[in-house]
């Protein structure tokens, strides 16, 4: 099939729009229904193209039965009646441009290498490895680039959470730990900052080396740092980032508290801290959660005193005015992402086919989201730079450097 004036990209552009929307759950005959609908239009475009005295003429309903469901499609129609669409039965020829088109939307939505095999084969498509190799090739260096460009030297905070997997290596399946790094600007805008894939339990030197990374690639000053309670990571953050307010995830004490201590106790505990959290000063929370704590030392002595080493780090988002508190002492804003990876999870089988799809996987979910929810800045961050610009230069003594030129 010749290009001519057609721009192949107008059909790519189509399909992601189509087949990315989290807002939608495809099945697999939906998802073939949009891909035949489009590739129809696309080669009806090209014979226009190629055809000057022609003209499009409509479309007709079809049923198409397949085994993976009947599609309703859209047939388009020219007015000579010479125009057929090749993708339509009988016979089911396609060329290396249109499956690997079709390839593309499978593979962005999760399939496995073996699903796309057995969709093609029952639809008498001839399905090349090769294509889905170089396909997945393409986005894999993009995402090496990605995951290495140039950061942002001040930031209002990041955010890190631990999205635990299966990933296949070779002929077995093992536990892989994304840790995703998500930060705001200065100019309320959301993005992810790193991506950082780990066998096996982090620690010091695991964090060392990851934020090692971040500093490397300009990223020196977070005013926060909002994470779990993971092994190494508070003596990290005093070495690396000294000026930093380091947040606990305060929904994650919630969850310890009722882990460790009797129903009964948790909930009282709990119910408690929640008065805490509209304290007017750091000091004071730090102060009156110890005392909450106390109560329940003979009871409980070893989680009692291990969670009193940590209080200060519990309750920093107490240093930000009462109304932007809440986004800041959770690691909710990156868990959100970490939900859709677990989505595209359970499509593929159950694990990844590779370490290699799980970050194709995870940079192009990223790409939606910079396209959509993320173009534009993050509202309760805009509404509330006074207060970060203020608390920054109270931490670092001065204003934050807002140059934005960084990919």
């Amino acid at each position: 099939m010749q290009e001519n004036n057609f721009n192949k990209n107008d059909l790519e552009n189509e399909l992601l729009n189509k087949l990315l929307d989290e807002n939608k759950s495809f099945t697999t005959s939906k998802i073939l229904e949009h891909v035949i609908n489009m590739l129809m239009r696309a080669e009806r475009k090209i014979h226009l193209q190629e055809n000057d005295n022609d003209k499009g003429n409509g479309y007709y309903d079809r049923k198409l039965g397949t085994p993976v469901g009947a599609l309703d499609l859209l047939v388009p129609r020219a007015r000579d009646g010479d125009f057929r669409p090749q993708v339509l039965p009988d016979p089911f020829i396609r060329d290396s441009e249109d499956r690997f088109n079709t390839l593309q939307a499978l593979f962005l939505s999760s399939y496995s290498p073996n699903s796309i095999n057995s969709i093609f084969n029952s639809l008498g498509l001839r399905y090349s490895r090769d294509e889905l190799d170089k396909l997945k090739d393409q986005y894999l260096a993009n995402f090496e680039a990605w995951n290495k460009r140039q950061l942002p030297n001040d930031v209002i905070g990041i955010f890190i959470d631990a999205y635990v997997s299966e990933v296949k290596d070779n002929d077995k399946v093992k536990k892989m730990t994304t840790f995703v790094i998500l930060g705001f600007d200065f100019n309320g805008f959301k993005d992810i900052y790193s991506i950082e894939l780990h066998i096996g339990n982090e620690s010091k030197e695991f964090w060392l080396s990851a934020f090692n990374k971040l500093i490397s690639r300009g990223l020196t000053n977070p005013l926060f740092l909002v994470s779990d309670d993971f092994s190494g990571i508070i003596d990290t953050v005093k070495t690396l980032f000294p000026n930093s307010l380091h947040q606990l995830c305060y929904v994650h004490l919630k969850r310890n508290i009722r882990k460790n201590m009797a129903k009964s106790d948790a909930k009282q505990l709990n119910d408690k801290l929640t008065l805490l959290k509209s304290s007017p000063t750091h000091e004071q929370a730090v102060d009156d959660f110890k005392k909450l704590l106390s109560d329940y030392k003979d009871k409980y002595p070893h989680f009692v005193k291990y969670t009193i080493s940590r209080a200060e780090y519990y309750f920093n988002f107490t240093h930000l005015p009462l109304d932007v508190r809440k986004y800041f002492y959770t690691t909710n804003a990156v868990e959100s992402f970490n939900s859709i990876l677990e989505k595209k999870r359970n499509l593929a089988g159950g694990f990844f086919q590779s370490m290699e799809y799980l970050k194709v996987n995870v940079y192009l979910h990223y790409l939606r989201l910079k396209s959509k929810k993320w173009a534009k800045p993050t509202p309760f961050i805009k509404a509330n730079l006074y207060s970060f610009n203020q608390l920054f230069a109270t931490r670092f003594n001065r204003s934050p450097y807002l140059k934005t030129q960084y990919s």
